[in-house]
């Protein structure tokens, strides 16, 4: 089924007020009156017509309001665009983003689907393990894969859980850009157009307490690269990706890394359309 655009409706919705709205109009519906026990005039039917429509409209007109004042009250940290897709970056140390307003939300797994830690754990948890009881029913899956289960009522819609490792709980960039463009796909197939996705960073460290800062930038940004390169080439209908970085020590290095790959991606799209 083909949705239609909240901006499609609103404009509709404006166009329909503004024509009931010009009482100055001449006409049948203009001039003409509606009877009404009591009344010795009746009420002119534009004045019906004027409260119906701000009967029927009034609940999704205040819904689009208070959506586009949560947008400007919360915005993301940074933000990339690409043809068809936002590219957004959301920091919420150790806790859940909830400004952000998802339909999906992705969570790294191992082949057994079990979601017992970070961001899998919460998922878990917020939808009351109904996804783990799904999953449950389909693992193991190998590397690379995606199941697609339940969200959390209120938060987010489905929850994707990419198994980004192997048997050996072992991963790498190939891996988790294919679990993850698996995730996307699967996602989309369920008519998903936002998800949220947690930073990968610490899944590509072997041992996270172990590295220095210098090896732990390196591979932060490698795994913004990662990530951004998976989402524009997933070939999805995804309209908005949501990065989420919960650690404070990345936050300016997924920027950085998003306003160079935004330079090059825009330079690299001025040279073929010249």
């Amino acid at each position: 089924m083909k949705r239609i655009s909240a901006r499609r409706i609103l404009l509709s919705a404006l166009l329909v007020s503004s024509l009931f709205a010009l009482s100055g109009c001449t006409g049948t519906v203009y001039n003409d009156r509606v009877p009404v026990p009591g009344l010795s005039e009746g009420i002119y039917t534009h004045y019906i017509f004027q409260a119906v429509l701000f009967h029927l409209l009034q609940v999704p007109i205040i819904g689009v309001v208070l959506w586009l004042c949560w947008r400007v009250l919360f915005p993301p940290y940074y933000k990339v665009r690409t043809k068809g897709l936002s590219i957004e970056l959301w920091v919420s140390k150790r806790k859940f983003p909830w400004a952000s307003l998802s339909q999906g939300f992705i969570v790294p797994v191992a082949p057994d689907l079990k979601m017992n830690f970070g961001s899998a754990k919460i998922a878990r948890d917020w939808g009351a393990n109904r996804a783990q009881y799904e999953a449950e029913e389909v693992a193991p899956l190998r590397p690379g894969d995606a199941f697609i289960g339940s969200g959390a009522r209120y938060r987010w819609k489905h929850t994707a859980l990419a198994v980004i490792f192997d048997e050996q709980k072992r991963t790498n960039t190939e891996l988790l850009t294919q679990a993850l463009r698996t995730a996307i796909a699967k996602l989309s197939a369920e008519e998903v157009t936002s998800a949220l996705i947690p930073d990968l960073t610490d899944n590509l460290i072997a041992q996270p307490n172990w590295i220095t800062d210098e090896q732990r930038e390196e591979t932060a940004r490698k795994t913004a690269r990662m990530m951004l390169d998976a989402l524009v080439n997933a070939n999805s209908d995804l309209k908005v990706a949501r990065i989420w970085v919960f650690d404070p020590r990345n936050r300016d290095i997924f920027a950085e890394e998003m306003e160079k790959w935004q330079e090059e991606y825009d330079a690299k799209t001025s040279a073929q359309s010249a």
